[in-house]
C-alpha cells in the first residue's frame, strides 16, 4: 500500500487541478454571459459554463474529495484536526451547491437559450434566468473554495 501512496497523491493533485480549472473559470464566463450583446453570445457563454461545471468542477470535486479522504487515512492525519474538518465541510458545500443548484440551473438556462436561438428571439424565461445573480455567487464561491482548500491542504494550519 505504501508504494501506491505517491500515485494516490498525484491523482488527488491532478483531480484538484481539474476541479480548479472549472471553478476558477466558470465565474468569469458567467459574468461575461450576463453582459452578452447578442443571443448567440449568450448561448455560447451558457454552453461553455455548462461544460466547465459538468465536465470539470463536479467530476474534479468528486474525485479529489474521495482521494483526499483516502489520503487522510493512509498518510496518518488525524480526523480531529481542524483543517480536516474545515476541508470536508467546504468540499461538501461546494459539491452540493454546484451539483444541486448551479448545474441544474445552467442546464435549464442552456436549453432555454438554445430554444430561443432557434426562435430568433430571447424568451422572457431566458431573460429572467440570465438576470439572476445567484448562479454567479455559487460559481464565485466555488472559485474561492478552490483557493481556500489549496491553502488548507498545503499549510494544515490548525
Amino acid at each position: 500500500m505504501a508504494a501506491a501512496l505517491p500515485w494516490f497523491l498525484f491523482a488527488h493533485v491532478l483531480s484538484a487541478l481539474w476541479f480548479a480549472a472549472g471553478a476558477l473559470t466558470a465565474p468569469a464566463v458567467l459574468a461575461r454571459t450576463r453582459r452578452a450583446g447578442s443571443l448567440a453570445e449568450r448561448v455560447f457563454g451558457l454552453r461553455l459554463a455548462w461544460r466547465l461545471v459538468a465536465g470539470f468542477s463536479i467530476p474534479g470535486a468528486v474525485v479529489s474529495g474521495l482521494l483526499g479522504v483516502h489520503l487522510i487515512e493512509t498518510r496518518g492525519y488525524s480526523w480531529q484536526a481542524g483543517w480536516v474538518h474545515a476541508s470536508l465541510w467546504i468540499w461538501g458545500v461546494v459539491l452540493l451547491a454546484t451539483a444541486l443548484l448551479l448545474a441544474p440551473w445552467l442546464h435549464g438556462a442552456l436549453r432555454e437559450a438554445e430554444a430561443s436561438l432557434e426562435a430568433g428571439l430571447p424568451s422572457e424565461k431566458l431573460k429572467r434566468q440570465t438576470a439572476a445573480g445567484w448562479p454567479g455567487w455559487i460559481a464565485g464561491f466555488d472559485a474561492l473554495a478552490a483557493v481556500v482548500l489549496t491553502l488548507l491542504m498545503m499549510l494544515r494550519p490548525f
